[in-house]
Formats: C-alpha cells, structure tokens, sequence
C-alpha cells in the first residue's frame, strides 16, 4: 500500500477544463470538418405515412444539375439497420437503408443525392420525382391494437413488436388482501431530443483505398465501428469511428442510423469524401422520437394505505421500425422494470407492450422510458394522497424503502440511497411554498406544489444487458491512463463527451491519484484508433465506469510511481506520498523528487528503476458496472401559480435534493441536474410532436415544436445527500439523466395541487388547464 493524503480534487467545484475550447470557438463539429474532393449528400425523404413505391424518377434532376449522382436502393446492396431482439413473441422488422418497396413514415429516406455543393444537393433533392400508391396509415396506438387492424410488416400477427410480462410476488393474494384499490391511467406524449447539433456524418477511404474513416456526430463510436463493419463487410481493423466535438445528444445519438450506413457505403463506392449534416426539419422528423407512453396502474393498498401490490398495463408507441441497439421493445420494458420506484411493494405484475405505426421510430431519450414511469407513478401517489385526505409527502414517507441493500420486486438490488432522508429535507424547503398554496385556494391566481420522487438505476452490469437479450451485450468500460516523460497524463476512453465534463471530472479522479494538478491531464475520447472498446456514453454510465476505471488504472500507476520513488530514497513505497507534482518520503519537505522526474526515469532513464521493474507508465482498466447497477435517488418539487382565466402555467420555483453517492463535481453535477430538469419542463408543458390522422407531422419547426427558454426556466435550487455505493469505485453512482426523470411529476403534481383536479397527461398547456377548468370531469382528456 502507498500513503495517499486527503483528495484535493475530489468534490471540489474545478472549473471545466474543456469549455475554453467551446466557448472560444475552437471546438470542431461534424460540420466544421472539411476534406479535400469532398462531396456532399441530400436525402429525399417519403412525404407519405404509409404507401408502395410505383416508380423513381432522377430525370429531371439530373438534366437540370450535371454531375449530381441519384441512388436508390436499387443501386445499393442489402443495407439495412436489423435490430433483434432474442425473446419470446418478439417481431422483428429491418430497417433498409433506403426505402426499397414501401415508405412506412414521413421522413424515410427512398433516395440520396450527391453533389459536390451541399446546396446543390439540396436542389436537385427536391427534383426527383417519386410515385407513391397510399397504403393504410396507423397513426395511434388504439389503431395499432384494433382487432382489425392490417400488420405493418407482411409476415407479423399483430402489430406488436413485442408483448410480455413481468411479475414478482403474489399479486392475487395483494389483491385479494388490498382494503383500498385505485385505478388510473396517464399519457406522456411523443417528443423529439433535440440536442443543439444536429446528426452529421462524413466518411473517406485513405490513399490505399483499404482503410476508411468514418466521422460522426455520434455518442457510440465503437459500436457504430463494429455494426459498419458487418454491415458493409469491412474489416474492423481498418475501419476507424471518430467521434469529433458533438454538440449534445441527450440518448439521440446513441443509436445507429441509416445515414451513417449510406454515408460510409458511398465513401468506398465512390472514393471519395462523402459528407452529410441533418438539417433541423430532417432531425425533428427522422431521426428518432421519444416517449409516447399510455399507462393504467392499479394500486393495492393496507389499512395504513401501504402498497401491498401494483399491476401496470403498458403501451408505447414505437412508430415504424425498431431501432438498433436497442430494439422496438426497450422502451415499454424500461418502464415495467422502474415502476415500482422507490416504493417497498411486495406484489407487482406489468403487462407491456411495443406497437408499430406509421410515425418515427421511437428510441433513447434522456431518461428513456423513466421519465414516463416516474410520471404515472408519482401522479398515482398524490392522486391517492389526495382521494384518501393524506398529505403527499407523508404517504410517500410511510411507503418508501428505508434499508439498504434493499431486494426490490422484481429482484433487483438497491445499493444504498436516503429516500426518507430526502423527503424529509424537501418538507423543510417547501414549508412557506405550501403554506402560501394553501391560502390561495380560491383565487384566480392560484399557487401549487408539487413533488415527485424517484430511483435511477445507473452503470448497469453485464448481467442487465444479458437479461433484455438485445443487441447490446455488455456493461463494462475501458479506460487507459498513461504519463508522459514529461510527468503529464493523457486517459484514452471509447465513452464520447458530449456535454458531461468527463475531461474535467476524469482529470479530477486522476490527479488526486497521481498527486497532479487536473490542468496536467489530457482526456482522448471518441475515436476508436486509439482507445479501448467501448459500448459508449449512454444509461449514466460514465463517471461510474470511465471515472472508476481512471481511478483504478491511476491508482496502479501511483503504486509503481511509489515504487521508483522508494528506490530513490532507499525506503519503503508505504512511505511514500504524492502531492503537489511531488513524491514526498514520509512527511519530510527536504525529501521531494518532481513526479516528472520520475516519469522520465520510466520512460528514458530505465537504469534508474528498481531491478527487475518493467520500463513505461501505462496502465489499461475494464470495469463492468453492478450485476443490477448502481441507484442514486432524488426529490423533486415544484412551485407553480397558474391564472385560471387564461391558463397560463408559471413556474415560480424549482427544488431538488439528490443523492448521487460521492460527488466528483458539485458544480458538473448541478449544471447536469438543472439541464436535465429544463428538458422536463419541455416535456411537462410545451414539448410534443403531433402528427395528424393521415400521418403527416404537424410540428416540424420551432414555430410549431416548442422549447423551453429562459423565461420558462426558475430558479433551481439544488441540495446533495451523498449516499456512497458499496458496489462501486469511490462510491460514485450515475446522475446525468435524473434531472429529466422526476421533474414533469413533479410540476403536474403541482398544478393538480393549484388546479384541484388531476392531470392525467402532459403537456400541460393553456388549452388543457382551461378544458380542466371547465370540466367537471376528473380526466379532461
């Protein structure tokens, strides 16, 4: 063992070592990137939902732009996305790149262009001539269902992509045990992620013609090596992902795309340059939706209104096709595993459901299906505090888990957590915000307040993936810390960083190990030549695995670090201290040799090490995230005023207590929440993608599609309780998706306080709190 003092970077708010370049305007994007012969792609997209190709005609575009090249799929190989997944009842769909015979969405590729300017692609997009003969359109999930309804795909039985249950405990004997039985359904609508990059990808063969290149705006690099590799048969060692600059990606990049495999086939077909960047219609149209979730609980409670079981009835609508990694069945499954949430219910079954319509398909968001599940549930929770005259927080409190590690339900395994702790502390905060409410009971101008409360399952094991049976195997990360002779440290990571501060937090961890400032490490990330395989930035997964294999590769380096330092001074490396770019013998200020000196011993001066000590200062990590993950936990509570006449919704004020374990960067971690949290707010009031009966989108720019700006944003404050897991390095646990997950629970809460009746769905906009208003209805919609 070596001595290592105190941490003096760890939960210390260090400014973020990577936005000089972002806010200086050195950050290079997909778009900024430029190759020499580079040519540029347009896709011309279905404008029909649902319909048989007759006939494509590039005539007139071809006549009017001389050296424009059209492709349809009948000048491209089998290329499609073909996501499996391996369980039972499930129905699988591919995906061709472009659309061979049918178009099942508006906004499907059928055919690309290439030009050598990208305006001019985009012209001569616009000209070529597609013949459609309208087949049926499903544009809902009642539709989907209907026992009429004709299959999306010729030789499925139904229009499900996959129907299944899970169950834990006995919930005929909750039933049938239950004094009080409570029913309701609730909506969540369809979005779109909308990071502020749009997709992009360029691809380029090298001078030999054998190796190629493909950058993407993309948060899986390596994936997206391995599935271009097999879908282009291309050898993976000549197949090389880089991930540049990306400007955000909140789950929508963490999928592959058809464009990715069009772009990268093109390169090799055509040798040269090929580039193509999303604009925003495209990307709010066709590159993947979210939520769009219906959900009827039943919940089963004692005489002290304990939860003695819950049944959920679960139906997502994943548009058209199912996506790659994650299959058209992750969203309904996440949702029936999160349910029971922090809640100790000893009975649970959830019958769920995938169905196909003829919209976008439906992938990862920020929170995936939790923002849903949160919602339903805390919705239910205050419906039934409500109905029962208990106060919100006390029902939580007399059902939430209070021991840890806590076997739930389903038979997963809650690490640690403070979920009493946490509701305890908001009761304090909200005192005077209730209190206030409460006396404008009656007015025009009325005031809600609203709480929700949630687990996160983050760095999910191996074992997680194993269970789902999709296409994405693992858990693990893998990271690669080396020192330079010069005594400065580059980390090597497959993870991408879009947004996270992992060249921040990572640099962090490493120099507390190293007794190094974090301005002396360098974060590699997102590019495949020089990094360890990677499943990606993805599930709130990086500080946990990427941090926690920097901490365990650095902590090596600092022992052999040690070692060649008590050489040095003929004593025992237990003696030995790292601090300050130093290593220090004992407490003895005179007995100090700079770390890089002893880099540059193992790196160029090798006679001077230990006899028998190996030269070099590289140290590689694979660490696979908990059987069951790690769970932080969070409260959140919101205080809205709502004008009854108008119905227009204020959010006054916004409050979170979160546990994340051990803190890294309170001020990451807070810049996390408060982003995640906005989003919520565009999902909770203004966010939704509408299409109308015959499929055709309704909301395809920001005039239509609404945003969350900063009139809409209030203050948020934000508090840590730090419940460290045993399961992981340094206790960290994942965080960068909870502020999306509890907040719009959290202001429906609210406004169904202020309003005094129930909001079954989101977005909660004007028109809906005045049809609330002047129904007497429980469920306006």
């Amino acid at each position: 063992m070596t001595k290592s003092e105190s941490p003096k970077f760890l939960g210390v708010r260090v400014t973020r070592l990577e936005d000089p370049r972002y806010v200086s305007g050195r950050g290079r994007y997909l778009e900024d990137l430029e190759l020499p012969g580079m040519r540029h792609v347009r896709f011309v997209r279905s404008q029909m939902a649902h319909a048989r190709i007759e006939s494509i005609s590039a005539d007139f575009a071809l006549s009017e732009f001389p050296g424009v090249q059209v492709f349809t799929a009948a000048n491209l190989p089998d290329l499609a996305l073909r996501p499996r997944q391996d369980v039972c009842g499930a129905q699988h769909a591919d995906q061709p790149v472009l659309a061979r015979d049918v178009v099942r969405f508006v906004g499907e590729p059928v055919a690309v262009v290439v030009a050598d300017d990208p305006y001019i692609a985009e012209d001569a997009a616009e000209l070529v001539d597609i013949v459609y003969d309208p087949l049926p359109v499903i544009t809902s999930r009642e539709a989907a269902l209907a026992p009429d309804a004709r299959p999306m795909f010729g030789d499925w039985a139904n229009n499900c992509y996959v129907e299944r249950e899970m169950a834990g405990g006995d919930i005929d004997a909750a039933r049938k045990a239950a004094r009080h039985v409570f029913t309701r359904t609730y909506r969540t609508q369809r979005q779109v992620g909308v990071p502020m990059e749009c997709r992009g990808v360029l691809a380029a063969l090298d001078a030999s013609g054998a190796d190629l290149t493909v950058w993407s705006s993309t948060q899986m690099p390596h994936l997206l090596r391995s599935y271009l590799a097999t879908e282009l048969d291309w050898p993976e060692n000549r197949l090389r992902v880089v991930a540049p600059d990306v400007g955000g990606g909140f789950g929508v990049k963490a999928q592959i795309f058809v464009e990715e495999i069009v772009v990268a086939w093109l390169a090799t077909e055509l040798d040269c340059p090929v580039k193509w960047v999303e604009d925003r219609r495209e990307h709010l149209l066709a590159s993947i939706h979210a939520r769009d979730h219906e959900h009827t609980l039943t919940a089963y409670l004692d005489d002290y209104f304990r939860f003695v079981g819950l049944e959920a009835d679960i139906t997502v609508d994943s548009g058209a096709y199912p996506v790659w990694p994650w299959t058209g069945g992750g969203e309904p499954g996440m949702a029936a595993k999160v349910l029971p949430g922090p809640y100790d219910i000893t009975a649970y079954r959830a019958k769920y459901r995938s169905v196909a319509t003829n919209k976008c398909p439906l992938g990862t968001y920020r929170g995936v299906a939790r923002p849903s599940a949160v919602f339903t549930l805390e919705r239910l929770v205050d419906d039934m505090a409500h109905e029962f005259g208990l106060d919100p927080i006390e029902f939580r409190l007399r059902n939430v888990v209070r021991e840890f590690p806590y076997r739930n339900v389903l038979g997963f395994t809650y690490d640690s957590g403070s979920y009493a702790e946490s509701l305890e502390r908001m009761r304090e905060l909200l005192e005077a915000d209730r209190a206030e409410a409460a006396r404008t009971r009656d007015a025009t101008t009325r005031i809600g307040v609203g709480i929700s409360c949630y687990v996160e399952q983050t760095a999910h094991g191996t074992p997680d993936f194993t269970r789902r049976s999709v296409p994405i195997e693992t858990g693990y990360e893998s990271v690669r810390v080396e020192m330079e002779p010069d005594g400065k440290v580059v980390i090597q990571t497959g993870m991408q960083n879009h947004g996270q501060g992992h060249e921040t937090t990572f640099a962090q961890v490493a120099a507390d190990q190293l007794g190094i400032s974090p301005g002396d490490v360098v974060l590699r990330h997102g590019d495949t030549a020089g990094s360890p395989y990677s499943v990606g930035t993805w599930g709130s997964r990086g500080a946990v695995l990427g941090g926690g294999g920097v901490h365990r590769a650095a902590g090596r380096l600092r022992g052999k670090l040690c070692r060649i330092a008590a050489h040095a001074f003929q004593t025992r490396a237990e003696d030995i201290v790292l601090i300050n770019g130093v290593a220090r013998a004992g407490n003895d200020p005179e007995r100090t040799i700079p770390i890089a000196t002893l880099a540059r011993w193992a790196t160029r001066q090798v006679d001077k090490l230990p006899v028998g000590m190996e030269p070099g200062l590289s140290e590689s990590v694979t660490l696979d995230g908990p059987a069951d993950g790690t769970y932080s936990n969070a409260v959140h509570a919101a205080v809205v005023e709502i004008d009854t006449l108008t119905g227009i919704l204020k959010l006054r004020r916004f409050y979170s207590v979160e546990d994340c374990g051990t803190v890294i960067n309170p001020m990451i971690v807070e810049g996390q929440a408060r982003g995640g949290i906005t989003q919520a707010i565009g999902s909770a009031l203004l966010e939704e993608f509408v299409y109308d009966e015959d499929g055709q989108p309704l909301t395809t720019n920001f005039a239509d599609y609404l945003m969350p700006m900063a009139p809409e944003i209030p203050d948020i404050h934000i508090e840590h309780l730090e419940s460290p897991s045993p399961l992981t390095e340094l206790g960290m646990k994942g965080m960068g998706e909870g502020g999306a997950i509890g907040a719009a629970a959290a202001i429906a809460n609210a406004a169904t306080d202020a309003l005094g009746k129930p909001v079954m769905q989101t977005p909660i906009t004007p028109n809906l709190i005045l049809q609330m208003m002047a129904s007497g209805e429980t469920d306006p919609a």
